[in-house]
């Protein structure tokens, strides 16, 4: 009874750190990136441990919550109710020209809980952010015809998150299924202001903010091939192309005063997804794996306009090794060490530059006494865009931070 109390109390505290972190994150900015001026914005990551270098839809294990494929749910330990919460450092150097310029960003990440509900059957509920605009640009224009400068400034905050009600079904001995509920909601910030240089009050400002909230959904399976000690796993998911609710508000002030204020409701689409994998353990300490994820961007429509985006291609590799086989008594030996490098086309052409990203990853998982959890923590230095055509480019360093708690169900204490 003890257990189960412990349990109802972490659902407890997870649900309500859910709604608490939910109303927060609809004010947040995950990203001092310009090129969240683009699209839907910066997408955000949620694979293993929030590292974006490490492949994960072939990957599975009992204490892990892999909510990128909701079938590796089904592999969860049916004794543990397992409860993540992570925050990500970014460190980012922007370049453009010879300027340059750093900026610091602290945010949430992920929060988390899960467990083995039934024989084959694994559930967990999770909340993580999906796009975030944090762009600031300012420029000097001169005035075509007249002798003046203006100042023209851009700004956008906000962002869009993921409620994720996560199910994993093992249906044979070797095939596992799984399907994520999505909820979409948050709200996304435009500015455009205009002053003279040297003002101080704007002579033209257009504000425009985006309200949304919508249902979507994936799939995912996992097929597993058995030799002796060592296993070959096959991964995948789906997503079709769905439309989320928005309204549009827009007002528009020139020299005090209000000279455009509409609001207009309609939908924004989220691409079609497909993602592949292919995993390999190697007896129970090794595994390693590469992921390729397609989302078509391309064929998507906000409000009934062409986005003009293009579709993006991401290729994930890693590797994840347990150093301890049971029997470990040295700190090292106990530590379970991960690495990832990965390689991402993006989703936008900015004067017919491709934005791509590339990057990789380490880090290592350090268990907590007598099993009750696992602290993570990965590092991930990575480059966004280029220099030519007077882009920006951005150089950066990520510290991803992840604790995981283990609450055990079921077990009888003895005393002597």
């Amino acid at each position: 009874m003890k257990s189960l109390k412990s349990v109802g109390k972490f659902c407890f505290l997870s649900v309500m750190g859910i709604i608490l972190i939910s109303s927060d994150l609809k004010a947040q900015n995950n990203t001092s990136s310009p090129y969240s001026y683009y699209g839907y914005g910066e997408l955000m990551t949620h694979d293993i441990v929030n590292s974006t270098g490490m492949a994960s839809l072939s990957y599975s294990d009992g204490s892990v919550l892999n909510i990128n494929n909701p079938a590796a749910l089904s592999q969860l330990d049916s004794l543990k109710f397992i409860f993540q919460f992570g925050m990500s450092a970014k460190f980012s150097r922007l370049k453009q020209g010879n300027d340059d310029d750093t900026f610091n960003d602290l945010n949430f990440s992920k929060l988390a809980f899960g467990f083995k509900a039934a024989p084959g059957y694994g559930v967990a509920v999770s909340l993580v952010p999906y796009t975030s605009l944090g762009y600031d640009i300012t420029n000097v224009e001169f005035i075509e015809g007249g002798t003046d400068y203006v100042v023209r400034s851009l700004k956008g905050t906000g962002g869009l998150n993921q409620l994720v009600l996560s199910n994993g079904f093992q249906l044979t001995k070797n095939l596992s299924l799984g399907v994520n509920g999505i909820y979409i909601f948050g709200n996304n910030s435009r500015d455009e202001s205009i002053l003279p240089q040297g003002g101080t009050a704007s002579t033209y400002l257009n504000t425009s903010k985006l309200i949304s909230s919508g249902l979507n959904f994936n799939v995912g399976a996992q097929y597993q091939f058995n030799f002796k000690d060592n296993s070959i796993v096959l991964g995948m998911k789906y997503q079709p192309k769905i439309g989320i609710r928005a309204k549009r508000e827009v007002e528009v002030v020139n020299l005090g005063t209000i000279s455009y204020k509409d609001t207009r409701h309609g939908r924004y689409e989220v691409p079609e997804i497909l993602g592949l994998s292919l995993g390999v353990n190697k007896g129970k300490q090794l595994w390693f794996g590469a992921d390729y994820l397609l989302e078509k961007w391309s064929e998507t429509k906000k409000f009934e306009k062409e986005n003009q985006l293009v579709d993006r291609n991401k290729f994930s590799f890693a590797t994840i090794y347990k150093a301890n086989d049971g029997y470990a008594t040295k700190f090292f030996k106990k530590l379970t060490y991960r690495f990832g490098a990965f390689y991402d086309t993006g989703y936008m052409e900015v004067r017919d530059e491709r934005i791509t990203t590339r990057g990789f990853s380490f880090g290592v998982g350090m268990p907590l006494a007598r099993g009750k959890g696992m602290i993570n923590m990965s590092f991930e230095f990575g480059q966004m865009g280029l220099t030519a055509n007077n882009l920006v480019r951005e150089d950066y360093g990520k510290i991803n931070i992840e604790l995981n708690l283990f609450e055990n169900w079921f077990i009888k204490r003895k005393y002597h």
